[in-house]
């Protein structure tokens, strides 16, 4: 029997086939916000580098009328993107993580069934000079069975 991954592990290994050349030949550290040590979630070097960091956010299962042996499951991944460049800088790093997930959106039907690319919120700061955006990705799989 195959293993099935985690949702969050499957945005994870979408997000590391990362493109440098379509973010001035700088790739972002990719980390599960969970494997960080304690407090480094809230500070990192951005003078270093640019963070790409993930967490599950929200799961959630429909069942559906008549099957009551499946439900359709959907995990809310949060992509959180900090940069200290610039906010043209912040834009291509979205770009590129846009087009990851546009790219990996129709699933293996193994993992998953598709992968949506649903919000984005920016919570930049100007003042301290961060310019940060999270966005929602949707994790569906369909007519999993839990029988």
């Amino acid at each position: 029997m195959t293993m099935v991954k985690e949702a969050l592990d499957i945005v994870i290994e979408k997000l590391e086939a990362w493109n440098r050349a379509n973010t001035s030949n700088i790739k972002p550290v990719i980390a599960d916000i969970a494997t960080i040590a304690p407090e480094r979630g809230k500070r990192q070097d951005l003078q270093r580098s640019d963070f790409v960091l993930v967490y599950e956010t929200a799961h959630n299962e429909e069942v559906p009328d008549l099957l009551y042996n499946f439900v359709t499951t959907r995990i809310n991944i949060t992509v959180d993107v900090r940069t200290a460049k610039s906010r043209s800088h912040l834009q291509l790093l979205e770009n590129e993580i846009r087009r990851l997930i546009h790219v990996a959106r129709k699933g293996d039907a193994t993992n998953y069934d598709r992968m949506v690319f649903k919000t984005r919120t920016d919570l930049s700061d100007r003042t301290k000079r961060l310019f940060r955006h999270t966005f929602q990705v949707e994790v569906v799989t369909l007519a999993e069975s839990i029988a």
